[in-house]
């Protein structure tokens, strides 16, 4: 009886890892930027900073590593007052630090990632840390920031959802949201830093950083019955 029981266990199981197998399925590759050489003659600030498979679509996002070994470490960038000063990465050792400005003509950083094939009808969540330095620095290079501003973000060009900014300075603050995924035959995701608003509607040029990116199916009804009827068999089991 034991045995039987052992058995039908895992033949439970087995159904549910096939089943549930999209569920845990993440479509972004290097969230947090740990791997990868992003800075081959060291760090610049008129070079992107993205390791692969991540690529800049729009200006010079910049790496920080908190190692120093490829990338700004947490002493920030000196030719921007030292953005970021002091700031640890949220997952690792690295993030991604980019800008949104209103200085010359608009300035709005942004870097993509190409995945594999979501599956139409399905929803995704996407979430990351995001950080903001707001203290009103690098004034040669798009500044003053003291915006806290927010993220876009697309797919294959289109407007999916947004990162919303965050409540405090140099703090990393969890963000994320729910989208439906397109019929598609690609899927090209691009975070995009955006200005902040600012009051009486004048916008306002903001930094942000971003690290742990993560997109992620949300389970369906059948994932959930399976993981329930998995349960409640594991439970006889035991009792048996």
């Amino acid at each position: 009886m034991a045995r039987n029981s052992i058995i039908g266990s895992v033949a439970i199981f087995t159904v549910l890892a096939a089943g549930a197998s999209p569920v845990l399925a993440r479509p972004i590759t290097n969230g947090s930027f740990e791997t990868g050489l992003a800075y081959p003659s060291g760090p610049s600030i008129f070079s992107a900073g993205t390791p692969a498979p991540w690529f800049a679509t729009s200006f010079t996002p910049d790496l920080y590593d908190n190692t120093s070994v490829d990338g700004w470490g947490i002493g920030g960038i000196p030719a921007y007052d030292n953005m970021f000063k002091g700031m640890v990465a949220c997952h690792g050792h690295r993030f991604i630090g980019f800008a949104a400005s209103t200085s010359f003509g608009g300035i709005n950083e942004a870097f993509s990632q190409a995945t594999a094939p979501l599956i139409p009808g399905n929803q995704y969540t996407v979430s990351a840390c995001m950080a903001v330095d707001d203290l009103g620095k690098a004034i040669p290079f798009g500044g003053p920031y003291t915006g806290r501003g927010e993220v876009h973000v697309l797919l294959d060009g289109n407007l999916i959802g947004t990162l919303t900014q965050n409540t405090l300075s140099l703090t990393w603050e969890s963000r994320s949201f729910t989208f439906i995924a397109p019929a598609t035959s690609s899927a090209v995701f691009e975070f995009v830093a955006q200005v902040d608003p600012g009051t009486a509607g004048i916008p306002t040029s903001s930094y942000l950083a971003l690290d742990g990116i993560e997109i992620t199916v949300v389970p369906g009804p059948g994932s959930l019955a399976l993981l329930s009827v998995a349960g409640m068999a594991m439970g006889r089991r035991r009792v048996r």
